[in-house]
């Protein structure tokens, strides 16, 4: 595996554990809100702060081993990636307003259908990341997840859908029923979204665009290889790096490569 995977997949993966971290404190904001849907009492929860932790920086120890050094490396490029995402995740977007469903019926507003977008081309471009480094070939199936998933978490989230789907303590047999039947609706929309746009609109050859760049660094990193190997032979490489606006600066590097 290249070494610039191996760095770019571990900061990716912090990203991705902010990304869940935020989407659960924005959850859990529902429950600290001032009002709730009954009027008897005010939420206690409204005088605490929302739960939510933030991720500023790491530092981290790499050990591996030089396999090779690749004179023709080729790297992702962000920007072509980027807009075959943003291309698909609007695709996905119109065709669920195109949709007749009573309960997605006047609940899309140029605010939501902005966020519910980024939302889908923020998963597919993590996808295309994770496919990119693992060097696997990306499948259909795989994007056709990817987009049900982001569209339901997106609409799911939204505040109406939670009232309309909320089941009270009182609520009768058919009340249940409802909310049993919007829910299951909703998530055969979603799955039937993905499933048209993943075939139809989808170009796979070309989902993941790259571009020639500097020679790369293949690397061994299986900790059982490496504690087979002669402790001269293992380099190490410290890494220091800073997360703000959801991007990474790496701020220093220590590196010990004997023998490169």
């Amino acid at each position: 595996m290249q070494l610039s995977k191996v760095v770019g997949a571990i900061l990716n993966d912090l990203s991705t554990a902010q990304d869940l971290v935020n989407e659960y404190s924005s959850q859990l904001s529902y429950k600290y809100k001032k009002k709730q849907v009954t009027d008897e009492d005010d939420n206690i929860l409204s005088n605490f702060q929302v739960p939510a932790a933030v991720l500023r920086e790491i530092s981290l120890d790499l050990r591996f081993v030089i396999k090779e050094i690749n004179p023709d490396g080729f790297v992702l490029d962000v920007d072509k990636t980027q807009g075959k995402c943003d291309e698909i995740a609007r695709a996905a977007v119109i065709h669920l307003l195109l949709d007749d469903n009573k309960v997605v019926t006047g609940l899309f507003t140029p605010d939501f259908d902005n966020k519910l977008w980024k939302r889908v081309s923020h998963g597919l471009f993590s996808l295309c990341c994770k496919f990119f480094m693992s060097g696997n070939d990306l499948t259909i199936s795989e994007i056709e997840n990817t987009i049900a998933e982001k569209l339901k978490d997106e609409l799911f989230n939204h505040e109406d859908i939670q009232c309309r789907l909320q089941i009270m303590d009182f609520a009768d047999h058919k009340e249940v029923e409802r909310v049993q039947n919007e829910r299951r609706e909703l998530e055969e929309l979603c799955l039937n979204c993905a499933n048209i746009i993943a075939y139809e609109e989808i170009d796979l050859e070309n989902m993941i665009q790259r571009v020639r760049g500097s020679p790369s660094t293949e690397v061994i990193v299986d900790p059982e290889t490496l504690q087979k190997m002669p402790i001269e032979a293992i380099q190490s490489l410290r890494i220091s790096a800073k997360y703000d606006n959801y991007q990474w600066a790496i701020s220093e590097t220590s590196q010990s490569l004997h023998k490169t």
